[in-house]
């Protein structure tokens, strides 16, 4: 089956469009992919996106942009298969996520309908409410994907994505997917980009440029690596709504003084980054020997090379290589999960996520 997955990520940078050839054969699926494109947002989407997640938006802009977004996804789906000449057979979109609270509700927008009936084709959406309902984070859905994908029946993997949050699936040799665990480790680009937008004006740090050139912020990073979450075992997720722009904000008044070159901030953000991702490989995957990078992270030379020198200080001893397919990967995943929806296959790992059982995600809506 040809499907088409489309991911945005929580910062909020792109449309990523993936489309998939799924295979399965016994309980052995293979996913290839066939065509992939990003294009970033519309002016006017991305800025009504991010007055939403700030809880800015009045009750007609919360019911206005699922609709701008399926009228936007069909206008960028349409160029991605003009461009590939390919027409997949359904739609599986994630839809932007403007609230995620654990285990008691998560809204990732989209009219799933409205863009059925643009692009005359089935669409499945709303992947996270079923496993909330059942208790469960809701949080990484990719894990099935990843073990579909990744898991090797010689090699200790563990597969990492940096995006917006920061998120990684433990895979041992031989391990079934019932025992796969992954989670959250906290932020991945979201405060590192925030950083770089309050204090540079720049969206994000092109090849950790700014953060190569500063210092950390010793005291700084100490308040931030003593945050709570951190500290959590899984199952766990978070997101936006834990690390805000409000709190980056009040943290950089408190520790960036006049004096500070303003590089500094960027550099303890990017080493939070890095840090509460090794700390989670030294707790909970000591015997990883590879570490497969995914997100927009995986481009930011600076932080992958301080992932690999504090893996080396923590003993955890990882090798961090990038993903050929860093770019797609979640559309890709996405792409996935639609297709075990529509084959009647749960998309859950309740060993990830918490819940009570594993259940078939999202909702379909049909043309």
């Amino acid at each position: 089956m040809i499907v088409a997955g489309i991911m945005t990520g929580t910062s909020v940078d792109a449309i990523d469009i993936a489309t998939c050839d799924i295979t399965s054969k016994g309980d052995r699926q293979t996913i290839s992919l066939l065509s992939f494109t990003s294009a970033p947002f519309e002016e006017e989407t991305r800025l009504l996106i991010h007055r939403c997640m700030r809880s800015e938006a009045d009750m007609q802009d919360l019911c206005d942009l699922p609709f701008l977004l399926a009228r936007e996804f069909a206008v960028r789906f349409a160029d991605h298969c003009a461009a590939s000449g390919i027409r997949p057979e359904a739609l599986a979109v994630h839809g932007q996520t403007l609230w995620h609270h654990p285990t008691v509700s998560t809204w990732q927008a989209l009219a799933g309908p409205a863009l059925s009936a643009l692009t005359d084709l089935p669409v499945v959406h709303d992947f996270r409410s079923a496993d909330v309902a059942l208790g469960g984070q809701g949080a990484p859905l990719v894990p099935i994907y990843d073990h579909a994908v990744y898991a090797d029946d010689t090699l200790n993997r563990v597969t990492l994505n940096i995006g917006g949050m920061a998120n990684m699936t433990i895979l041992p040799a031989g391990v079934p997917s019932s025992k796969v665990v992954a989670f959250d480790c906290g932020p991945g680009n979201v405060w590192i980009d925030g950083a770089t937008r309050l204090t540079y004006g720049k969206s994000f740090d092109t090849n950790g440029a700014i953060a190569r050139a500063g210092s950390v912020l010793r005291p700084f990073l100490a308040e931030l690596t003593s945050l709570p979450y951190f500290a959590l075992d899984p199952p766990k997720s978070t997101g936006r709504e834990l690390f805000t722009m409000q709190e980056l904000k009040r943290l950089i008044t408190k520790y960036s003084h006049p004096s500070s070159p303003l590089e500094d901030v960027v550099t303890t953000l990017t080493e939070l980054t890095a840090w509460s991702i090794v700390d989670h490989l030294r707790r909970y995957a000591s015997e990883a020997g590879e570490v497969i990078v995914s997100g927009g992270g995986s481009q930011n030379t600076y932080l992958i090379e301080r992932l690999s020198a504090l893996s080396a200080e923590m003993d955890s001893r990882c090798t961090f290589r990038i993903d050929t397919q860093w770019a797609a990967k979640e559309a890709m995943a996405f792409a996935y999960l639609g297709w075990r929806t529509l084959q009647g296959l749960p998309g859950n790992l309740p060993s990830v996520t918490g819940a009570e059982r594993d259940v078939v995600l999202g909702t379909i809506a049909r043309a």
